[in-house]
């Protein structure tokens, strides 16, 4: 039987210091730069470097990038790791303008303010002046050119915000092709009665309808339109019921009862 090679414990111990010192090695250079990094991290979180140094605003169409940064409430004394996202979101969105807002912290020190506005759906005419519309029903300051605006429904009678609100909404709903064919819209009003507004539309037709069904409705219209005798503009109801009188008709009605 041959005898196995046996390494004697001597020979072997210069090799096992030398993993050992290896080991520990590794584990020393672990440990610094663990320590290391967190002394890094505690210098850059009191330091001039964690502050906000730039804001960036994009979307903004209608309100000013210098609005959404003040009301954000970040200024360049704010720490960014003390940022809370939802809450300042949520002070952005105070703002009538403002549908959306989403931030976002981008080291070192930059943060990115992304809004999405409220579009603008009329122009509500008051004491010769005409105030954009936004589709949440938020009036705008007067526009300083004051020329008769042509991109959008213009609003007569409208002096209470429920009405307005209820109308800029159903503007919102529809087509901007739609949109352009409203010349303007009056609120009449009239107590007791459904039928208190009145559409004056740019292929010559008439629309009656109610603020409480407007938004609802008026989606109903180019189908409408599209049904009508050519060339034979009238009134198409579109409150309660749904129905087309000609004009020749109304005209008539008109004649005979002048008549009597």
């Amino acid at each position: 039987m041959d005898k196995k090679k046996v390494v004697a414990l001597e020979d072997r111990l210069p090799q096992l210091k030398k993993e050992r010192k290896r080991k520990a090695n590794r584990r020393f250079a672990f440990y610094a730069s663990l320590f290391f990094f967190l002394i890094l991290i505690v210098v850059y979180f009191q330091s001039p470097l964690s502050r906000v140094h730039s804001i960036a605003v994009e979307g903004e169409q209608i309100v000013s990038s210098d609005k959404v940064i003040k009301v954000s409430r970040i200024t360049n004394k704010t720490h960014i790791w003390d940022i809370r996202k939802k809450a300042v979101a949520q002070n952005i969105e105070k703002l009538p303008t403002v549908r959306t807002a989403v931030i976002e912290k981008e080291f070192p020190n930059q943060v990115k303010i992304t809004i999405t506005e409220y579009t603008r759906k009329a122009y509500l005419q008051k004491d010769g002046n005409f105030y954009p519309i936004l589709q949440n029903g938020a009036v705008l300051s007067k526009l300083q050119s004051g020329k008769l605006p042509v991109d959008a429904p213009v609003l007569f009678g409208f002096s209470k915000s429920g009405p307005l609100k209820k109308v800029a909404e159903g503007l919102s709903k529809i087509s901007r092709q739609m949109a352009h064919n409203i010349s303007d819209i009056h609120y009449i009003g009239k107590s007791g009665s459904a039928d208190d507004l009145v559409l004056y539309m740019n292929d010559g037709n008439k629309v009656i309808a109610s603020t409480q069904t407007f938004a609802q409705n008026i989606k109903l219209y180019p189908e409408i339109a599209a049904n009508l005798p050519k060339g034979k503009p009238g009134t198409i109801h579109l409150s309660v019921g749904t129905y087309f009188i000609p004009n020749d008709t109304e005209q008539g009605a008109t004649q005979n009862a002048s008549k009597k």
